[in-house]
């Protein structure tokens, strides 16, 4: 089988909660992508970005779906089990964590694995800081 791991990392920006579950969306910018390990002749996007949408189901807890953009195709995210969202340390910082499924489509079609996402900061500063490392099975 081959395989790849790769680091992500992006600085997001959330739009406010709104509705009841409380919903909001996630947008990050263009982010790093590295290969960790793996078989070096996959091509490694030099860049990504991703949108999702995050509903939460009580004070920390949250699911999360969403679209992972690459060079020439996504991958599908969607939450495996629940993630956490929770105040960080700092008085306005918030700090979390969530694993997702993906499924390829495009260039990426076929390619599944998953996905850890920790991340941190203040939101209300855009200081916001994520980091992802994701574990991608090819066809």
């Amino acid at each position: 089988m081959r395989r790849q791991i790769w680091q992500l990392r992006f600085r997001p920006e959330a739009a406010p909660p709104s509705g009841e579950p409380p919903t909001f969306e996630v947008k990050s910018g263009p982010g790093t992508v590295v290969l960790l390990d793996g078989d070096a002749d996959i091509a490694v996007p030099g860049t990504a970005s991703y949108v999702t949408t995050v509903t939460m189901l009580d004070e920390t807890a949250l699911l999360e779906r969403g679209t992972l953009t690459l060079d020439g195709g996504t991958l599908e995210l969607s939450t495996i089990g629940t993630g956490v969202l929770e105040p960080g340390l700092d008085a306005g910082s918030l700090r979390g964590a969530v694993i997702w499924r993906l499924e390829g489509t495009g260039r990426w079609a076929g390619v599944t694995g998953m996905l850890s996402s920790v991340f941190g900061g203040h939101p209300e500063q855009g200081t916001v800081v994520e980091d992802q490392v994701a574990h991608l099975y090819y066809p």
